[in-house]
């Protein structure tokens, strides 16, 4: 039986060996997802082994509870009733901010804050609250659980956490969560924009499956066929339950969920977040990062996931109508001139540029001699890669409208975003992460400046 036929259940806590030739193993205990859900906290932590071994014991074991001022009071309704019941032992530290991002502030912040006699952590909340809990229990060898309060983004089953690092978003090894519970009581009184992130982040997924798929026909990366399949198997579950999301159903919520959380299996599988991103995540960092540096929140990570996957989509439309000339992108190619893209990499960059300037060091993306021989490949497989495209374009048609239903955003001009800085995201974004996707193929082939600037007359009118 596949990875795809499988039930949540069925693939965690155990190895599962592939037909890749890998064995794959998600190392989260329990996942519970559905109405009552939250009634099976107190049962599975009273069976939980801490990290020396023993079973968690109410009488002097110790639980750490994270919240934020949103999801205190979820916290407070739902969780703290049945720990007080059981005479479970807790403390709780709830970041006070009204908005906040993962950052190495907030994990200091969260660290600082640690007992020293905490035995396991329970997260409360979504995306930041996770992600932040995730890192800090890794490095405090702690078991950690996480309540899910809103369907918004694809880490609750991760076991890395992207956090910002020196002002860039960095990937950083973590520790898949021990259980995770999702129950729509919970989350059907979350901000409707957070149920419109879950569906952008979890959409990306086409766009993330497609690249990962190029790059293995073209640099003979390791892909594997039956997590690309469970991947966007849950996708489609995702996109099918749509209308009942905009009525906040508890089953499609569930479904919501469940996609989101397969996603972060994924991850888990593959060791890396390649299964769930790539180009479309690339721009969405990059607007984050710059919102940042504005002194700005910015919007949900899986609202801008959502809003680059139309982006992307529209790339790759554009990329359909060209006729490729392989000896100009070899000339292209040969003219980079490392002087000037470290100057353009300052300017967009700013006080981050240091950081992408080393990985261009080591990973070599835009070297001659390398995209000479990624053209080499793509013009050999060029059927290929246009079909995969097509594909692409075909199962991502609907996006726009689909997230336009969830108070999602589909255009970056509607989003606040100048027409110069989209330009600029557009060029510079893959230079995030050393990672093969549709804007470094756009790079390669030499008509990434073409393929911006339609996209740009597209979202913002001719000039």
């Amino acid at each position: 039986m596949s990875l795809s036929e499988k039930k949540i259940e069925e693939l965690i806590h155990r190895d599962f060996a592939c037909s890749c030739g890998h064995t794959h193993r998600a190392d989260i205990e329990h996942v519970v997802i559905g109405e009552g859900a939250i009634g099976q906290l107190v049962p599975i932590l009273l069976e939980q082994k801490l990290a020396d071994g023993r079973v968690f014991d109410p009488a002097s074991d110790t639980v750490f509870a994270v919240t934020d001022v949103h999801t205190h009071p979820i916290a407070e309704a739902y969780v703290f009733p049945l720990l007080r019941e059981a005479n479970i032992l807790f403390t709780e530290y709830s970041f006070p901010h009204e908005k906040m991002h993962t950052t190495d502030a907030g994990v200091e912040e969260l660290r600082a804050n640690l007992p020293s006699d905490t035995s396991l952590l329970i997260a409360i909340g979504s995306g930041t609250i996770n992600d932040l809990s995730r890192f800090v229990a890794f490095h405090a060898n702690l078991p950690y659980y996480i309540i899910g309060t809103a369907p918004s983004m694809d880490g609750y089953a991760s076991d890395v956490s992207p956090i910002i690092h020196n002002n860039l978003k960095t990937t950083f090894s973590a520790v898949c969560a021990k259980t995770i519970i999702g129950d729509p009581a919970l989350m059907q009184g979350c901000p409707a924009l957070m149920i419109g992130a879950g569906l952008g982040d979890i959409i990306g997924k086409y766009v993330a499956i497609n690249d990962w798929k190029i790059s293995q026909k073209i640099n003979g990366e390791y892909c594997c066929d039956e997590v690309c399949d469970l991947v966007l198997a849950s996708v489609k579950k995702c996109v099918d339950s749509v209308p009942g999301l905009t009525k906040r159903d508890p089953q499609a919520l569930q479904y919501l969920m469940e996609s989101l959380v397969l996603s972060g299996m994924a991850i888990s599988f593959i060791g890396t977040s390649r299964p769930a991103s790539s180009s479309e995540h690339h721009l969405a960092h990059f607007m984050e990062m710059q919102s940042i540096f504005r002194g700005e929140y910015g919007e949900l990570h899986g609202t801008n996931v959502g809003l680059s996957t139309c982006i992307v989509s529209k790339l790759y439309q554009e990329f359909l109508k060209l006729d490729l000339d392989y000896d100009k992108a070899r000339a292209h190619a040969k003219a980079f001139d490392p002087v000037r893209w470290e100057a353009d990499v300052r300017r967009f960059y700013q006080s981050a540029a240091d950081e992408v300037i080393k990985l261009e060091q080591t990973a070599k993306k835009n070297d001659p001699e390398e995209v000479l021989r990624r053209i080499d490949a793509l013009e050999a497989n060029e059927g290929f890669v246009r079909a995969m495209v097509e594909q692409l374009v075909d199962r991502t048609k609907d996006t726009a409208s689909l997230l336009e239903s969830l108070d999602g955003l589909t255009s970056p001009k509607t989003a606040g975003v100048t027409r110069e800085n989209m330009r600029g995201i557009l060029l510079y974004a893959k230079e995030l992460r050393n990672r093969y996707s549709a804007l470094q193929i756009f790079y390669d082939l030499g008509v990434l400046e073409e393929l911006a600037d339609r996209v740009l007359d597209y979202y913002y009118g001719e000039e």
